[in-house]
């Protein structure tokens, strides 16, 4: 009887079938933050690993419904509790589905969308953060951004950061045309980024030079070799391959200009970032869930970003992953992305978590 009541209702089965008969894209995209082309594509990437066969017992939840549930969860921010009586499924089965369907997302995705770093793909980079933000030699921009968090389980003040929420570390370097080119997940919210970095494989292969930028080359316009590097904020130290901007605040025209020049090409991970959270709403509450699952979560939409942001970039005339004015335009901070507000109890939550 439960089994006849479940099949044919729930969004997987009415909604996404309304929409695609409608045809209306922007409505799709709205929904599930792709286009149906990129929902067939994604589909059929995952679909191999999540096909459950037929039992006597009772008829298997599809692939497509199991990714339709997983989305909403990501982009609209519910607790799998909520989705529990949204897809007419049992707690422990939402919560296996999201699982199941994020880990096969990753593995759909990551290797072709968040490849492994190599020195001829850095190079590319450092080519088109010159012709499109005016800074050469520059092969990304590094900063972290904490993912809030309910406090885990005899933590104490482990994950507790400066902002006054329990947090995990999202440490990430991203290229010109936002999309993130190295992550690290997990690190307690209470560490500063400049040793969340210097703990990645990426820095410690960096220092011991297991992994080199593109050689030092000539700076446009002039005969000074200079060396490539990452761009990143205060927060990181200064060293051959980052570089910060001059601190203080009464600094001559050449510092200035130099700052400039640096804290442009810098934006883009804060608008990765604020793209991110903008598109998957998971992020604007607390994640009660299991640090585990809470890795899985962010490395999961980081991959669904980039797949998002090739598929659905400036070949797509409407519905697109990143629309004009989504991200800083010139040299305001005025970024759609900056305008959209977390839910007024946010903090009301985080205190009351935190037994305030």
């Amino acid at each position: 009887m439960e089994e006849e009541l479940r099949i044919g209702q729930g969004p997987s089965h009415n909604l996404m079938k309304e929409l695609i008969i409608s045809n209306d894209v922007i409505m799709f995209a709205n929904y599930v933050r792709m286009t149906p082309e990129s929902w067939n594509c994604l589909l059929g990437k995952v679909f191999n690993k999540l096909e459950k066969s037929t039992t006597n017992m009772r008829i298997p939840i599809s692939p497509a419904e199991r990714l339709c549930v997983t989305i909403r969860y990501l982009a609209d921010g519910k607790t799998q509790k909520s989705l529990m009586y949204e897809h007419r499924h049992g707690h422990s089965t939402i919560v296996g589905i999201t699982t199941e369907t994020m880990t096969a997302i990753i593995d759909a995705l990551k290797n072709d969308y968040l490849p492994k770093l190599s020195t001829e793909n850095m190079k590319e980079v450092a080519n088109y953060f010159y012709s499109r933000w005016n800074l050469p030699n520059c092969c990304g921009a590094i900063d972290g951004k904490h993912i809030q968090v309910v406090a885990p389980y005899k933590s104490g003040s482990t994950y507790y950061n400066y902002k006054n929420f329990f947090s995990i570390v999202l440490m990430a370097v991203c290229d010109a045309d936002y999309k993130f080119t190295f992550v690290d997940i997990g690190a307690p919210g209470s560490r500063s980024d400049g040793g969340v970095f210097s703990d990645t494989q990426f820095a410690r292969d960096l220092d011991s030079g297991a992994f080199r930028l593109p050689p030092d080359a000539f700076l446009p316009g002039s005969t000074t070799m200079f060396p490539n590097f990452i761009v990143g904020d205060e927060a990181f130290p200064l060293k051959s391959y980052i570089m910060r901007p001059y601190p203080g605040q009464y600094l001559d025209h050449q510092k200035q200009v130099f700052n400039y020049r640096l804290s442009r090409a810098r934006r883009i991970i804060e608008n990765c970032f604020g793209i991110l959270a903008a598109k998957w709403r998971i992020f604007f509450t607390p994640i009660h869930t299991s640090l585990e699952k809470v890795n899985l979560i962010v490395m999961s939409c980081v991959c669904l970003h980039n797949f998002l942001r090739v598929r659905d970039g400036v070949t797509v005339t409407t519905a697109r992953y990143i629309n004009v004015g989504d991200a800083d335009q010139g040299d305001e901070d005025n970024g759609q992305w900056r305008n959209v507000p977390a839910p007024a109890d946010t903090w009301d939550r985080i205190n009351r978590l935190r037994g305030k």
